[in-house]
C-alpha cells in the first residue's frame, strides 16, 4: 500500500479535530489537531522523510500523541480513532464547523433537531427563519450564522497574513536545513505584496545547482517552492509575486505588438 503525503494526511488530521470538536471535553485538543494539520499543508520537506527521520515533533504543533496519529495516518490512511468517530456524524455535518461563529455544540444541536448537514441546508434554514423559536438558538444566531456564511464565502481558501507568516517562516527553517545548499529564501505571492488575506503560500529559494530539486515538496502540499539560481533570483522572484494583471501589463510593455 503505498504512503500518504503531507497534504492527505493534514486533511484527515483536520477531520480528526472537527470531529473531535464535536465530541466536546476540552476544546483546545481539538484546535490542536487543525492547527498541525495546517502546519503539515505547508511543509517543504516530504512526509516520508521527516517520518522516517523521526523529526516529527520539529514541527510546530506536533507532540507525540500527534505525532503517532499522523504517522499512522501516513502510513495506512487510516487510524482506529478517526474510524470510531466516523460512525458518529455523517462527513457533510463538518462542513458547519468552517462557519465562523458557530461553536461545535450549536453546529451538533442543528444537526440533531434540524438533520442540517451542509452550510446549504443551513443558509435555506436560516433565511426560511427556521431557528428563530429553538431554545439555545434564536434570532440572534440565526443572523450571526447568515453573516457567518457570507464571511466563509467570502474568505474560502485564505489565510490572515500572520498566520501565513508563520508557515512561511516554517517553511523557510525546512528549506534552509535541507541538502539543496540553499543560501537565500524570500516570501512571494500574495505575502510579498502585502495583502491581509493569503491564498498562496510561496516561496523562492536561490540553489547552487538548478537541477537538484530532490527532496521539496512542491505541488503535494499547498505551498509553492520556486527554486532558481543566483543569476535570474530576481526575474524568478518577480514571476512569483506579480498578480496576473500586473504581470501580463509587463509582458505587453516588453513585447508591443508588432
Amino acid at each position: 500500500m503505498s504512503t500518504l503525503g503531507a497534504s492527505e494526511v493534514a486533511k484527515l488530521l483536520q477531520e480528526f479535530g472537527q470531529r473531535t470538536a464535536f465530541r466536546g471535553g476540552n476544546p483546545y485538543r481539538a484546535r490542536a489537531y487543525s492547527r498541525a494539520a495546517e502546519n503539515l499543508f505547508a511543509l517543504a520537506e516530504p512526509l516520508e522523510d521527516i517520518v522516517a527521520q523521526n523529526r516529527l515533533r520539529e514541527i510546530p504543533g506536533v507532540g507525540d500523541a500527534i505525532a503517532e496519529i499522523v504517522t499512522k495516518l501516513h502510513r495506512t490512511g487510516r487510524h482506529p480513532a478517526l474510524d470510531a468517530m466516523r460512525k458518529e456524524i455523517p462527513a457533510g455535518t463538518l462542513e458547519l464547523l468552517t462557519i465562523p461563529g458557530l461553536r461545535p455544540e450549536k453546529a451538533l444541536k442543528l444537526y440533531k433537531e434540524f438533520g442540517i448537514s451542509s452550510v446549504e441546508e443551513l443558509e435555506q434554514a436560516a433565511k426560511q427563519d427556521r431557528l428563530r423559536n429553538v431554545k439555545g438558538l434564536g434570532s440572534a444566531l440565526q443572523s450571526k450564522i447568515l453573516k457567518g456564511i457570507e464571511v466563509k464565502r467570502s474568505g474560502e481558501g485564505q489565510r490572515h497574513l500572520h498566520r501565513a507568516a508563520g508557515l512561511l517562516e516554517l517553511a523557510e527553517a525546512q528549506l534552509k536545513r535541507s541538502r539543496l545548499g540553499i543560501s537565500r529564501v524570500t516570501p512571494a505571492g500574495d505575502f510579498r505584496r502585502g495583502c491581509e488575506l493569503i491564498r498562496d503560500l510561496s516561496l523562492v529559494a536561490q540553489v547552487p545547482d538548478i537541477g537538484s530539486a530532490g527532496g521539496i515538496q512542491g505541488n503535494q502540499s499547498q505551498l509553492a517552492v520556486h527554486l532558481t539560481d543566483k543569476r535570474h533570483y530576481g526575474a524568478a522572484l518577480l514571476l512569483a509575486t506579480g498578480s496576473e494583471e500586473h504581470l501580463n501589463q509587463l509582458r505587453r510593455s516588453l513585447l508591443p505588438e508588432a
